[in-house]
């Protein structure tokens, strides 16, 4: 049979089709779990097209959800912080493993991020770690890694730095009061609460670890002396005897090269023969040759669960630094970040995979997360917060674990308990706090109890109760309208009861159980959001004037009794700001916008089908402000007393 030309051509496309799609069915598919925030960038920048493999986006919660998910095998793997690690390491070390670290190219050879160094001058007189007794320091900054929680970490291992447990100050205090003891002068930087009266109040009280900025009496960032070239400065420029800081730095300010270079891309600001490296056994090494360190900070890496090993690991390898490189061109640069890519870094493919826990440990670093305020174990190290749900137990134990790796002291351990026992357990000493949210302020007895923290809407939210009627409502016709609400609804009547404090309808005051909804009334209590289905309407605001529906955010009648945080009335002060202390910095970490949302979302629906857990889905942060509607007003107005 003779076969033309056109067949042979339609052969040829089908055999090429059959090839291409073979070739594609043949690439390995891994799948990444990234937070539901940043699900978007992922789809942009992760799932195109490639050569060597697919990769296709999961969406968790957070990370937090995400090494479940990557743990269950619902998702291959993901990136990853050294915290990331700890709480991998914690959940299940042997089921995870690290096989890409995600490097700068200018210390793409390092094993690790931050090498912690102590730089001193040479002929300083300390030739041990006990020897910085009484020595004037220099910090990168509060709460930093290398300039901060790795030398109080490794002094306090050494039985150099010791924190008193006086009762009688917060543990916050109590490390800032021992590091002003053993140095007499110091610049340690930044913000040392969230709260900005207690921030001022500790600077005031130990000055001394202020003494050595360039401002002192700010003693907050940016200083000429904090950051890690700023502490050497410190050190070099301006009279101090030890900075903690890491190699790089020194490096690049003593003009030294940077790991394989034979070069210094820097001009030497000092003469690198007059410092030197002290050691943890106290042997001193030349700033010249390689350092010795005494904790490293492990960089942001890939990690997969047990199984990655067997599914062509050495193609997702590949895949990842082809995504990495071509994510750096993208347009989208919001995206690029929030995938954990920057213009300085690569991604760098580990020889052999290794698990969280080794990794940790070979880095020095699992005590420097887990380093305690204080020594021992007492009480004061923990913060009890009772529960009454086996959903909020489970958000509970999340958030005490990602908050202890993420640097909050003192943890959180959960307790549960059902309502009234809680309440109960606070004014017995037996709990520290309990949070109760407006839907069951009026089931408890609370007398024995304070509110000391609050949530905090988003102003910018579309969840306001406002009151709508027909246009062209008349004032004397608003006085005297019938309203219609959701009697099943608690902010609807709330909403309703307030709109009736300012109508003044009926003589004497209306409570929960005697004001009535009227179907089909001329005025209508609903939800700012479903405004939509009335386009035809008007706002009715509190001094009964009408405006038009855009502006529901300052005509609304929504009396919401925010969510508190509560302890017991007979708590010590300093209890009470320790455990302020502890919800603001963990409202400050994982709320509403705030740096590591991704990581673990505070506010927000915490599992499929159950709604404010603990704390409000809709919440944006903790404040000490009560806000619009106190407890008091909220008392009056539900009639209870």
């Amino acid at each position: 049979m003779k076969i033309n030309s056109g067949n042979n051509l339609a052969l040829k496309f089908i055999f090429i089709a059959f090839a291409l799609n073979l070739a594609e069915a043949q690439k390995p598919t891994y799948k990444i779990c990234v937070p539901a925030l940043i699900l978007p960038a992922c789809n942009e920048l992760m799932t195109k097209r490639s050569e060597i493999a697919s990769i296709e986006c999961v969406a968790g919660r957070d990370r937090v959800d995400c090494l479940d998910i990557v743990e269950r095998r619902g998702a291959d793997f993901m990136a990853v912080d050294p915290e990331d690690l700890y709480l991998a390491f914690k959940k299940k070390n042997e089921d995870f493993a690290v096989f890409s670290d995600i490097r700068t190219k200018e210390e793409i050879e390092a094993e690790f991020r931050y090498e912690g160094i102590i730089l001193i001058k040479k002929n300083s007189g300390i030739n041990s770690l006990s020897d910085l007794r009484g020595k004037k320091s220099c910090h990168t900054g509060y709460g930093r890694n290398v300039g901060y929680k790795i030398p109080i970490t490794k002094l306090k291992r050494h039985e150099i730095f010791k924190v008193d447990a006086d009762v009688n100050l917060s543990p916050v205090e109590r490390e800032l009061k021992a590091l002003s003891e053993l140095f007499p002068q110091s610049c340690l930087a930044g913000k040392y609460s969230d709260n900005n009266e207690v921030n001022e109040k500790l600077k005031k009280s130990y000055s001394n670890l202020c003494a050595l900025c360039e401002n002192p009496t700010r003693c907050d960032y940016p200083d000429k002396f904090s950051g890690y070239d700023g502490a050497i400065k410190c050190l070099v420029e301006n009279g101090g005897d030890v900075a903690f800081t890491k190699v790089i730095y020194v490096r690049k300010y003593f003009g030294l090269p940077i790991g394989h270079a034979t070069e210094s891309l820097t001009e030497a600001q000092a003469n690198p023969n007059d410092y030197e490296y002290l050691c943890e056994d106290a042997t001193k090494v030349p700033i010249t040759e390689r350092a010795c360190t005494w904790a490293q900070r492990p960089w942001q890496a890939y990690m997969g669960n047990g199984d990655i090993t067997n599914k062509h690991l050495d193609m997702l390898q590949s895949r990842l630094k082809v995504f990495y490189e071509d994510a750096k061109s993208t347009d989208h640069m919001t995206y690029a970040k929030q995938m954990m890519v920057n213009e300085k870094n690569t991604v760098v493919p580990k020889d052999n995979v290794i698990l969280p826990g080794d990794h940790l440990s070979k880095a020095q670093y699992t005590d420097v997360i887990e380093r305690q305020l204080l020594d021992g174990n007492s009480n004061d190290e923990k913060i009890k917060l009772c529960v009454s749900s086996n959903v909020a137990m489970r958000k509970c134990q999340a958030m005490s674990d990602v908050s202890y790796s993420r640097d909050i002291r003192p943890t959180f351990e959960c307790i549960l308990k059902d309502n009234e026992k809680c309440i109960e357990s606070l004014s017995e000493g037996n709990a520290d706090a309990v949070v109760v949210q407006s839907k069951t302020f009026e089931m408890h007895n609370l007398s024995n109890l304070k509110a000391i923290l609050y949530e905090q809407l988003d102003d910018d939210d579309n969840d306001k109760y406002v009151v709508i009627a027909h246009d062209g409502i008349e004032f004397n016709q608003i006085k005297k309208a019938d309203l219609q609400f959701d009697p099943d609804n608690l902010r609807s009547i709330n909403a309703a009861l307030h709109f009736s404090t300012k109508q003044r309808k009926q003589s004497g005051k209306l409570c929960p159980q005697t004001i009535k909804s009227v179907p089909n009334g001329e005025l209508q209590v609903i939800n700012s959001r479903d405004l939509s289905k009335h386009s035809d309407k008007i706002l009715i605001c509190q001094d009964m004037t009408t405006r038009s529906l855009n502006e529901f955010k300052r005509c609304n009648f929504d009396f919401t009794l925010p969510t508190a945080v509560y302890v017991s009335k007979s708590v010590n002060p300093n209890r009470e700001a320790t455990i302020k202390h502890a919800f603001v910095t963990m409202s400050e970490k994982f709320g509403h916008k705030k740096p590591y949302e991704d990581v673990f979302e505070l506010f927000g629906q915490f599992e499929e089908g159950q709604e404010n857990v603990i704390f409000n889905d809709d919440a944006v942060a903790l404040t000490t402000q009560e806000g619009s509607v106190t407890q008091t007003d909220y008392k009056k107005m539900r009639c209870l007393i």
